[in-house]
């Protein structure tokens, strides 16, 4: 075998190799850099547009599928793990809707359910709030409410009650409708509310690609009255009888107002429209 020969063709593949690396790497940077003018230019725009935007603007390059929630098996009594662990009842009728035992009590109604606690057992650090939030979400585990993961949406104090809302996620998105409310009264957990659908199984429809947040805005400025204080793409189901969770555009305003627009779209969409 000619080793001279084929030491050259060895060098010359990996000259090939190396450009080739070489113009792809340049492809990048290219594409970043315009990516990184573009979005400069779209913040311009907005605020010469008079929208003032005090959080980051959150980006979104790969098609995201609309979401099902579907019920399981009928035959089951598919809260039966959360009905034991609240209440301590374990023997379940497949159609009842309400348990109670000692001072707790769990309801089933309306697409939600409600579990009141009397017994005063459970204390809450309603003063730290990282403590506060890894104590509700272990809680929910615990009791086998989910096994989906969820993110802390909003804490507000109404009269002296401590009120906690979460949302549940989907790979990595929240879902506005699956909701978990904690009411805490005198550092006591009093009681647990939330979307049924949490307990459902998620089927996912073809993948869609969205519209930019900056586009949205542009196009969409006049439903903004205040500054831009947080800026979350999740699934959202518009109306009741709506087959599939749309992927919206959530906006919260310095007012606490919230606006949505439709990511795959940009229309806007009334926040209490499913409500």
């Amino acid at each position: 075998m000619d080793w001279a020969k084929a030491k050259n063709i060895i060098l010359v593949l990996l000259l090939i190799l190396n450009l080739f690396l070489f113009i792809n790497i340049l492809n990048i940077e290219e594409t970043f850099a315009y990516s990184h003018e573009y979005r400069n230019k779209a913040k311009q725009a907005l605020e010469q547009n008079g929208l003032t935007i005090t959080c980051n603007i959150p980006t979104n390059n790969n098609p995201i599928p609309r979401i099902s929630f579907v019920k399981k098996d009928k035959n089951v009594n598919m809260y039966a793990g959360i009905i034991d662990k609240l209440t301590g009842v374990s023997e379940v009728v497949l159609r009842d809707e309400y348990y109670s035992n000692n001072g707790k009590t769990l309801i089933f109604s309306d697409k939600r359910f409600l579990f009141s606690d009397e017994t005063g057992g459970i204390t809450l650090p309603v003063d730290n709030e990282k403590r506060l939030d890894r104590i509700l979400k272990a809680w929910i585990k615990e009791n086998e409410i989910s096994k989906e993961n969820f993110v802390l949406d909003d804490i507000r104090t109404q009269d002296n009650r401590v009120i906690v809302t979460y949302h549940q996620l989907y790979k990595r998105k929240p879902v506005f409708n699956n909701e978990i409310i904690f009411t805490i009264e005198n550092e006591k957990l009093v009681s647990v509310e939330g979307s049924l659908r949490i307990f459902y199984d998620i089927k996912e429809s073809k993948k869609e690609e969205v519209v930019s947040v900056e586009i949205v805005l542009l196009t969409g400025k006049d439903k903004i009255t205040d500054s831009i204080t947080s800026i979350e793409l999740g699934y959202f189901l518009a109306h009741e009888d709506d087959l599939y969770d749309t992927m919206v555009w959530r906006i919260q305003l310095s007012t606490g107002e919230q606006v949505m627009f439709n990511a795959y779209t940009g229309e806007w969409i009334d926040p209490n429209s499913s409500i």
